[in-house]
């Protein structure tokens, strides 16, 4: 397997806003409900497409008249964007880059001549992924078309399954280390996809998704063609067999399951477009043609499948006008948005949405989600769910409010004692003894074998004003004095030994004082000040814990209490699909 390299473009990218040009088969992803990104595709001639193009699904109220796109900077050459059509873009990095798999045409399906950019959202640049041998700056290549595929945003893993040409296989592109090979039998593959419904025939025109709830990559539907062996455009392509077949792929079981759905589904369908909803709960299918061979059968129903329970239900279809294949789409809280496609004569430039709260198609785009409608034998029941979420939310927020508390009381208790030092410790400077050697963190230990004991150097005047040390000095061991050094002490005099001291004196909290400090009223009443405030500090911590247990006992007894309510009334109705955002038919 060979390690990819990274090439940055010295193009700038710029922005203009504007709507793209009309195409069909473009590459497309959404990125966390906040923008939809297309790129190349179709116009009905020759080239193909480079654009490149964000919609912002975060701007409020808009219509489809005039949807608030942004035409990106496609860069140039081997670090821009590719003009290419039937081909793919997939989310990397947690949604920090955007990788697209560059298709061939058919013409040329003998060459391997398939590319892979990468564009990164943050700094709005384009890579180019290399070969690491390749000195001519050829795009990373792999056999056949990627017309559809899908990551995992948990492991940053690309899965492009039924690499066309290639029977059953999966190759599967690891984004995080660039690892991308050129000969599919070496690649990273996976178990083989279930056996096509024809045997020789090669699966496209179907759809990938990755379901965030199942954590596993959903295909559906699809045509089986003959594959292209030459570059020969007479190629066989008829009797193509079509699909409705939905198949699982398991990463953590590497093993793929034709799933048995309820409900109607699509149907036998190609060049539709599939989209995950409600955080991977729901899969919505919409479009897709029934023409064989080059033939375009525009079709507009939308299908919402239930993961949790595997059941279909169909939407309200759109006008004939809104009929349409190999579109570009996304889901933005309730609305679903097409754009672009084909109807089999005309290259499509108008934009539909579909408002999943209503089940109606509509000109106007909502982003807010409204809340989830439910029948009126479960309304018990959301409002123990919502019961329990509050007593949660609840507890979250003593928690914090204690800790913003404590550091609150430190805070001040900090400003006080600096204040002190500030105006009291002048007199203290005059005297020789540097102040500003003990501000030390409070919570760095005291090692004692390596510590210096505060001994005044005899040849120095005695204080004559109060000594006032600042907020971080707190003798963190009772046994040994803190590391501390003054101008008018000296540990270098061969009079005094760095021995750590354990003097038999106590002070009223128990804690021996060092005979050093014993010896000097002024230290002396200042060491018993520091060990009153240190316990007072203490004493009001383990209050303060106190009161925040008796408090999470209390709520977390709350939540246990609707937790029991909870499975009282769930034994107690019937078992019943619950739709949260997506009303059931």
């Amino acid at each position: 397997m060979f390690h990819a390299i990274v090439a940055l473009s010295i193009i700038l990218c710029l922005v203009t806003a504007g709507p793209p040009i009309p195409v069909h088969s473009m590459a497309y992803a959404t990125v966390n409900e906040k923008t939809l990104y297309i790129q190349g595709g179709d116009p009905g001639q020759i080239p193909f497409a480079n654009q490149f193009c964000a919609l912002d699904l975060t701007q409020p109220n808009w219509n489809t008249s005039n949807p608030p796109w942004t035409i990106l900077g496609a860069g140039a050459g081997f670090t821009g964007a590719p003009s290419s059509a039937n081909h793919l873009m997939t989310v990397a990095d947690s949604g920090q880059s955007l990788i697209i798999w560059s298709s061939v045409d058919r013409n040329n399906v003998a060459t391997k001549s398939s590319g892979i950019v990468e564009y990164k959202l943050s700094s709005s640049t384009w890579l180019a992924r290399q070969d690491s041998g390749d000195a001519n700056g050829t795009f990373a290549t792999y056999p056949g078309f990627a017309k559809s595929g899908a990551t995992d945003p948990g492991t940053n893993l690309v899965y492009i399954p039924a690499v066309y040409q290639k029977d059953t296989g999966m190759i599967v592109f690891n984004t995080t280390e660039a690892a991308i090979s050129n000969d599919f039998e070496n690649s990273t593959t996976t178990a083989p996809m279930p056996p096509p419904l024809v045997e020789g025939r090669v699966l496209t025109g179907h759809s990938t998704v990755w379901s965030g709830y199942r954590g596993s990559l959903l295909v559906y539907g699809g045509r089986y063609e003959v594959p292209p062996t030459t570059n020969s455009t007479t190629a066989p392509l008829q009797p193509a067999v079509f699909s409705d077949r939905l198949v699982e792929y398991n990463p953590t079981q590497k093993n793929w399951t034709i799933i048995e759905t309820k409900g109607g589904s699509p149907g036998k369908i190609a060049r539709h477009c599939m989209v995950q909803a409600d955080e991977g709960h729901k899969m919505i299918v919409f479009g897709g043609s029934t023409g064989t061979g080059a033939t375009i059968v525009p079709q507009g129903g939308i299908y919402i499948l239930d993961i949790p329970s595997w059941t279909w239900s169909q939407g309200t279809s759109v006008d004939s006008s809104g009929f349409r294949a190999a579109m570009a789409c996304s889901v933005a809280a309730d609305n679903f948005i097409a754009w672009g496609g084909t109807d089999g004569n005309n290259t499509l430039s108008s934009m539909i949405i579909y408002n999943l709260s209503s089940e109606q198609w509509t000109t106007q785009f909502s982003p807010g989600r409204q809340s989830p409608s439910t029948s009126s034998d479960k309304s018990h029941l959301g409002g123990i769910i919502g019961g329990g979420v509050a007593a949660a939310v609840v507890v979250g927020a003593m928690t914090g409010y204690i800790i913003y508390r404590r550091r609150r009381w430190r805070t001040l208790q900090d400003q006080v004692s600096l204040q002190d030092y500030e105006t009291q410790g002048q007199d203290s400077r005059k005297q020789g003894y540097d102040l500003d050697a003990i501000k030390r963190d409070p919570h760095e230990p005291v090692d004692p074998l390596t510590s210096t004991r505060i001994r005044r150097d005899p040849a120095t005047t005695p204080l004559e004003t109060e000594l006032h040390f600042p907020p971080g000095h707190q003798i963190r061991n009772p046994e040994y004095a803190p590391i501390v050094h003054f101008q008018g002490f000296q540990r270098t005099d061969p009079q005094y030994s760095d021995t750590p001291l354990r003097e038999p004196w106590r002070n009223p909290h128990g804690m021996a004082i060092p005979e050093h400090i014993n010896e000097d009223e002024t230290l002396r009443r200042q060491w018993i000040l520091e060990q009153q405030r240190a316990a007072l500090y203490q004493q009001q911590q383990k209050e303060q814990a106190e009161i925040f247990q008796q408090q999470q006992q209390l709520y977390l007894g709350e939540l246990d209490r609707l937790r029991r309510e909870y499975e009282q009334l769930q034994a107690s109705t019937p078992s019943t699909p619950f739709t949260p955002t997506i009303p059931r038919r």
